[in-house]
């Protein structure tokens, strides 16, 4: 037998190559390792699994933990609502922003819609106007769904309110009150997330310096607010009225052309003036 040929010092260079691949491999898997990010609540279902097929079984509720895409999830959707929204109502009041009778305003907190009084309601009174209702029913129809906090504000101008008002404070809430009653009884909005405000004439959207300034500083608000309602733990039941007698301190005039009366939030401390002169 031939003998066999002495061997070369070293590893083979297959043997450099083969190490290398392995160490560039161990790398790229370490690499992904650190990168990864493990599923806690998957990796203790998976846990419980392995206990109970050996044996161990106890029975564990896992409630995932919120994270930062949940709640911009939910900012975000409230946010495509209200926008939907605000484009729905441009539309109902195209005809009243084009004749400067209606605003639609963004705020910080929502956003705003605002009517000149002689557009909802009869010069010098809290009643509302035939013409007003069909605008009101289709504002009701967007929100009655919503779960956000609505405030309706009453406004005038610094002139003296008319006789059977106590003052402008007085003709504001009763302004404010009436569209809420509306809203609340014709519309069927929840009225747990309605609100009263009265502003008096010490909000003014312009100087109440000219009859034309008056004029517009005279108007009603709503307030479609961000911040979903919070209802109380009771609250009483809103009912309707039917007839065709004075009104109560209790009860505005009904929204409907019929001439009764239906109830209204109450207001501490105001006594509800009669419609007519």
């Amino acid at each position: 037998m031939a003998d066999c040929p002495p061997c070369k010092k070293g590893a083979p260079a297959w043997l450099l190559t083969f190490g290398d691949l392995m160490s560039l491999l161990l790398t790229f898997f370490i690499l992904l390792i650190s990168m990864s990010t493990t599923d806690k609540v998957k990796f203790k279902e998976a846990a419980g699994s392995l206990r109970d097929a050996f044996g161990v079984q106890r029975v564990q509720q896992i409630i995932p933990l919120p994270t930062g895409e949940d709640f911009l999830a939910t900012e975000f959707q409230q946010e495509v609502i209200l926008v939907h929204i605000k484009e729905k109502l441009q539309l109902i009041l195209e005809n009243n922003i084009d004749a400067g009778e209606a605003e639609i305003v963004a705020l910080d907190e929502g956003f705003l819609l605002r009517f000149d009084h002689e557009l909802l309601m009869g010069s010098g009174t809290h009643k509302l106007r035939p013409e007003a209702k069909p605008i009101l029913l289709q504002i009701a129809s967007l929100i009655k769904d919503l779960p956000n906090q609505v405030r309706v504000e009453g406004h005038t101008g610094d002139e003296p309110p008319p006789s059977r008002y106590a003052n402008n404070w007085e003709f504001s809430a009763f302004k404010a009150a009436a569209v809420v009653d509306f809203l609340a009884t014709e519309g069927s909005v929840d009225p747990r997330k309605l609100q009263v405000r009265a502003m008096g004439a010490y909000a003014p959207k312009v100087s109440n310096a000219t009859k034309e300034g008056r004029k517009e500083n005279d108007r009603i608000e709503i307030m479609i607010s961000r911040e979903p309602h919070r209802p109380p733990s009771e609250v009483p039941e809103l009912k309707k009225n039917s007839g065709s007698g004075g009104v109560s301190p209790d009860q505005t005039p009904a929204a409907t052309g019929g001439g009764g009366v239906s109830p209204v939030v109450p207001i501490p401390g105001l006594t509800m003036p009669p419609v007519g002169r």
